[in-house]
């Protein structure tokens, strides 16, 4: 059983990546960074639940929260940053529970110089195991 909630997490979440990098490739107008962001915070969320499958189908006993499934997915090698996916889950929080223009500014920065490519490491990694 959960085999299958990784490989479809997994599906998922390449899915949500290409979409994600659709929304990278277009000019950044307000409309296109919320697309962005709310494209982002999908990709993040089907991201630390492949890890969280991942883990718990290779013997990891965590819970299913974020944090500890970041910790045990550097220690194992699944991510190699495991600051990084911590900014990204800051980044995440602070999009989906307010709205701030300058903030969202930020993020969408953020979102282009790092995140793509810690996602699309992780699908190269999920990819290969």
């Amino acid at each position: 059983m959960s085999r299958a909630r990784f490989e479809l997490a997994r599906t998922q979440f390449n899915q949500a990546l290409t979409r994600l990098s659709e929304a990278l490739r277009e000019n950044e107008t307000s409309f296109m960074r919320d697309a962005l962001i709310q494209r982002f915070e999908f990709t993040y969320e089907l991201g630390w639940k492949c890890m969280f499958y991942w883990l718990r189908d290779n013997g990891e006993k965590i819970p299913e929260m974020v944090r500890p499934v970041i910790q045990a997915a550097f220690r194992v090698g699944l991510i190699e940053d495991a600051d990084l996916w911590e900014k990204i889950k800051d980044c995440r929080d602070e999009t989906s529970h307010t709205y701030d223009e300058a903030k969202a500014i930020e993020v969408a920065a953020f979102i282009r110089r790092y995140v793509e490519s810690a996602f699309a490491a992780l699908r190269t990694k999920l990819g290969t195991l």
